[in-house]
């Protein structure tokens, strides 16, 4: 369970950086699927392969991210909302929620696992 929790959030992470990415223009669409396709693979890689997440150990650096990023986040969706020109011509909203979304994942993620005893 704890590591499709961490996958979700590396997908949720990539495919905000794609919706961001590929706004106006487009130019910059290729550069975000290959940053969406090396996030998954960084889940893949962390969650399965190596890491605390695939050794069964807490992780509450983890933890403390996805709360930072999801608080940041919804800070800034505050702010969009105060000042909506800031955001003008950008998919803020989409982008903000993928955030809030992979921040939110990683909250459980990081609390659940065996405690270890030495420091990491």
């Amino acid at each position: 369970m704890r590591r499709l929790l961490y996958f979700l959030a590396c997908v949720a992470l990539g495919i905000g950086v794609v919706i961001m990415l590929s706004a106006g223009t487009g130019a910059g669409t290729p550069f975000g699927i290959a940053i969406c396709v090396l996030m998954v693979l960084c889940g893949v890689l962390g969650g399965w392969v190596r890491g605390p997440i695939a050794d069964g150990a807490q992780a509450p650096q983890l933890a403390g991210t996805g709360s930072a990023v999801a608080l940041l986040s919804l800070f800034a969706g505050a702010m969009l909302l105060w000042r909506p020109a800031l955001g003008t011509g950008l998919p803020m909203g989409s982008f903000l929620i993928c955030l809030t979304v992979a921040g939110l994942l990683l909250i459980p993620v990081g609390l659940m696992g065996r405690r270890t005893d030495s420091p990491q």
